[in-house]
């Protein structure tokens, strides 16, 4: 492992004297078209804890579909075996076994479908070589790692080599050490940038936890899957990489809803609009940045610590291919990268829990009869667990002025 230290350390320092990056854009329209409620986003004297009702609405929201997901993922094996065998045993041959796959699906146990193991190889390969693509098309538009970041001028010429090079190392599968030392390089880079800057890019660093990993001479191995150790990893950074990202919307909203103001489809989506029911429609975009942020949050959440991982990574792949394929079009075609990651996650059947233990402590106190025990355990872990991710921030923000951003 020293080695690969030694390369990374290379790596960043070999990015440094080179300026890059002159100016932090997303690669979709975002200029401001209409004047933003800023109070919306202050202190508010009067109400609850200073937040704005129509946002701690949202919150709640939030928390408690947080809180009902972690009661009954904890709870998950024995509603697996009720559901099994109590309300559908009636169920036999083909039902019984599509049942019986169906609940493993979403309960993020293992699946032994020659399908499932299929599309999870391939789903590795595509991960694998889908950040070639990335950075073949940054190359092409004069931007470093995604369009986010322009090169600048005069030092694009080098960087778009660097760019190609980087590409076909990872399309040929060859030094893939060398390769995820270079992108977490890059990534390090970036912080020179600023914080919100690196913050946006965590997601590309989740590919190295594969590089870095793999041997020297990776040519001649045929990785088609992931070891749990890996995808843990993977897991762990793609799933902060987003729960960031929904923080991040919240922070610099003005950002978000320049998206909506030249994309206006997109506060039309369900899936955002239920996190929003009951708001006042005098703030219809100002509740949309916060549904959609937290959205994200839970999503990146969930995925990070391995609570449904399948289902919300489902739910991800599900709106980041409408947002390329229906909303944005070519121009979100970078999200080719975090879909494929996604879908290496969603079709492994290593994926665990960092709440395992949890489950593990409900189930001991089940075998000892200490029902009530049990009970208000599952609940006040459930509980603490939502209040810390959806109001701790949210709370803090109202403190911090981000009307010049």
């Amino acid at each position: 492992m020293r080695p690969r230290l030694v390369v990374l350390s290379a790596a960043a320092f070999l990015l440094l004297p080179i300026s890059i990056v002159y100016a932090h854009e997303r690669f979709i329209r975002h200029d401001l078209k209409y004047p933003m409620h800023e109070r919306y986003f202050g202190r508010i004297p009067g109400a609850f804890l200073g937040i704005q009702p129509d946002m701690f609405r949202i919150a709640t929201t939030s928390c408690v579909l947080l809180f009902i997901f972690l009661a009954i993922f904890f709870f998950r094996q024995n509603l697996d075996v009720f559901v099994e065998h109590r309300v559908l045993s009636f169920l036999r041959g083909p039902a019984q076994r599509f049942l019986h796959h169906v609940a493993n699906y979403l309960t993020d146990k293992p699946m032994n479908l020659r399908w499932f193991h299929t599309v999870g190889e391939w789903a590795v390969v595509f991960f694998l070589r889908s950040p070639a693509l990335v950075l073949m098309y940054s190359a092409t538009n004069d931007s470093m790692v995604m369009p986010s970041y322009p090169l600048e001028p005069t030092s694009a010429i080098y960087f778009k080599y660097i760019q190609v090079f980087l590409a076909i190392l990872m399309l040929t599968q060859t030094a893939l050490p060398l390769a995820g030392a270079l992108v977490i390089g890059t990534w390090i880079y970036l912080w020179r940038w600023g914080w919100m800057v690196a913050a946006d890019a965590i997601p590309v660093v989740t590919v190295a936890v594969l590089y870095l990993s793999a041997p020297w001479q990776s040519h001649k191995v045929a990785i088609t899957e992931m070891s749990e150790k890996q995808v843990k990893w993977v897991r762990l950074v793609l799933g902060f990489g987003f729960f960031a990202l929904g923080w991040l919307k919240i922070y610099n909203y003005h950002l978000t809803a320049g998206v909506a103001d030249n994309y206006p489809s997109v506060m039309d989506d369900p899936m955002i609009s239920f996190f929003s029911v009951g708001t006042n429609p005098l703030y219809r975009r100002e509740n949309w940045i916060i549904a959609f942020a937290l959205a994200e949050v839970l999503s990146g959440f969930m995925l990070m610590v391995g609570v449904f991982t399948r289902v919300w990574g489902s739910l991800m792949l599900w709106v980041f291919t409408k947002l390329m394929l229906v909303n944005f079009g070519w121009d979100e075609i970078p999200h080719i990268y975090p879909i494929a990651a996604t879908m290496a996650v969603v079709f492994s059947s290593k994926v665990h829990s960092e709440f395992a233990f949890v489950e593990r402590i409900q189930q001991r106190l089940a075998r000892e009869g200490r029902t009530l025990l049990r009970l208000a355990t599952v609940v006040t872990a459930s509980l603490v667990i939502s209040v810390l991710t959806v109001y701790v921030l949210l709370y803090a923000f109202t403190f911090i002025d981000r009307s010049h951003l």
